[in-house]
């Protein structure tokens, strides 16, 4: 068995294959015994330096890191995919018929602490798509704790929520206006990545880490949303099973897992645009460069 260490982005459904290769033993089966309680820090800040420290051998995260990373801290080769489309969910306070980006229009839209990635990405796509946000009024940089009490007390006409807690909100009387899978492309959201000194060990010890993603992916397309959430009942002790699976089916139907961990050329390339555009790195690096098959 290689032992080996993992440092992740918070507990969240849209993550089910990480938690799915642990729980039905797809680690072990590949020779792995995975350690995936390191510290991700505040905002998911710490993944990479776990990864230049030697505290883990690989983190996920947002493909905007080891970007931002490269050439300039560390170059951090990406490995995997987990989610294919961003999963969080606009909320409203009133039904929404037909969503278009003009029912943000004089509106206050909220998001929370730790949403880089999120805005970056919102006002890349919005942009692309022609809606006007200087006739938003966007709240950000809030905890997602001081978030959520401010909206159940009446702040903002939409809230950006992830998976879960938009299942919360909507039994308490709140409405899905529209899932960011759904009204956005495929774009690799969340990714495993890695140092080059773990990509080239010889144990195989990449490859067995993406083997087993892969297979718990391919195990929750092949499962009902129940088994689903059964399976990651250790994760979310404080969640009835049933708003777990409900989640679950929304993630499944909107398309946020993709059929294998293979990261999609163009939904890359388009990404690095939005993340260049916003100045987190000069201009899109060669795809060959930046993404890596582990062999």
């Amino acid at each position: 068995m290689l032992d080996v260490n993992v440092t992740s982005s918070p507990v969240y459904t849209n993550y089910a294959p990480c938690y799915l290769a642990d729980a039905l033993g797809f680690f072990a089966d590949n020779g792995l015994r995975v350690d995936a309680t390191i510290p991700s820090g505040p905002g998911s800040s710490w993944l990479a330096n776990n990864l230049l420290d030697g505290k883990a051998d690989f983190a996920m995260g947002g493909i905007w890191i080891p970007l931002s990373y490269r050439k300039r801290l560390a170059d951090l080769p990406i490995i995997a995919m987990v989610c294919n489309r961003n999963p969080q969910i606009i909320m409203s306070r009133t039904p929404v018929e037909t969503f278009q980006w003009g029912n943000l229009y004089d509106r206050k839209v909220m998001l929370s602490m730790s949403s880089t990635s999120q805005w970056m990405f919102l006002e890349g796509v919005m942009k692309r798509q022609g809606a006007d946000l200087s006739r938003i009024t966007f709240l950000r940089d809030l905890d997602v704790n001081t978030t959520v009490r401010l909206w159940r007390h009446g702040l903002a006409d939409f809230y950006l929520v992830d998976p879960l807690m938009a299942e919360e909100l909507e039994d308490e009387g709140y409405h899905v206006a529209t899932t960011l899978a759904r009204s956005c492309s495929d774009v690799p959201w969340s990714v495993y990545y890695t140092s080059q000194a773990v990509l080239d060990r010889r144990d195989g010890m990449a490859p067995a880490f993406v083997r087993s993603i892969d297979q718990a992916l391919k195990w929750l397309h092949a499962h009902g949303d129940d088994d689903v959430a059964r399976a990651m009942e250790r994760w979310f002790p404080d969640r009835p099973r049933s708003l777990v699976a409900r989640s679950v089916a929304r993630l499944r139907g909107d398309g946020v897992w993709a059929e294998s961990v293979e990261i999609p050329q163009g939904p890359f390339d388009q990404y690095q645009r939005i993340i260049a555009n916003y100045g987190l790195i000069d201009a899109p690096y060669p795809f060959g460069d930046v993404v890596a098959t582990p062999s």
